[in-house]
């Protein structure tokens, strides 16, 4: 204890998972994928003026973004999985 009478307590639960390595490099791609879109983001509302950045206008970006990865030939898509 300390001079004050406080003890210093833990709490939370820290889940642990157990997967299987397809499952794992499934995590880890969604994972560079959310940070690779983070970055884009942030270049793009860093690039655009102060006066036209909406929020409407970065969702019509993303959006955009995303129809023309699917639609491109060169673009690598994996198998979605059902959901």
């Amino acid at each position: 204890m300390s001079e004050l009478g406080l003890v210093k307590r833990q709490f939370g639960h820290r889940a642990r998972l157990a997967l299987s390595r397809a499952e794992i490099r499934l995590m880890d791609d969604q994972a560079h994928a959310a940070r690779t879109m983070w970055n884009c983001l942030h270049s793009w509302w860093q690039m655009t003026p102060k006066s036209g950045t909406k929020l409407s206008l970065a969702d019509a970006a993303i959006r955009q973004a995303r129809e023309v990865s699917i639609t491109s030939p060169s673009f690598p898509l994996r198998p979605r999985r059902p959901s």
